[in-house]
């Protein structure tokens, strides 16, 4: 019974932690410098306070899941582990230049956080296909 609630929680914070960097994304790629100032510093409050309490909650749940009850043995283990990583790299990129662009509204972010959302959508699809398929 621990497990499946541990799981959904660990599934919900993803959600949560999903949902946040792609609304990250799409106010640094998208938003125009004119009115990035406003969006930015309401953005930045959400994504200090849920955003990076569902990416806490997601390691911690996940953290759990694997220590108590998958183990590290498994490939797409691994795999998975690398995707979230590169996910959480990405979010604090995300963090970064969104307090940047606060700063200075005229200042465009690197190729590779601008072009967060592909990358937010690809991973979570690798994720999930290994966790469901769990391939190898």
């Amino acid at each position: 019974m621990l497990y499946f609630v541990i799981k959904a929680l660990h599934v919900l914070s993803d959600f949560l932690l999903i949902g946040g960097m792609l609304i990250n994304a799409f106010v640094i790629g998208m938003v125009p410098p004119a009115i990035r100032v406003g969006v930015i510093a309401v953005l930045r409050k959400y994504d200090r306070t849920v955003t990076t309490a569902a990416l806490a909650g997601a390691w911690i749940f996940g953290l759990w899941l694997i220590f108590g009850y998958v183990g590290f043995s498994d490939g797409w283990l691994h795999a998975k582990l690398l995707l979230v990583i590169l996910l959480s790299a990405l979010h604090g990129m995300q963090q970064s230049w969104m307090r940047r662009m606060q700063a200075d509204p005229k200042l465009d972010p690197p190729a590779f956080v601008r072009a967060g959302m592909p990358i937010i959508l690809v991973s979570v699809v690798l994720v999930v296909a290994l966790a469901v398929i769990k391939p190898f």
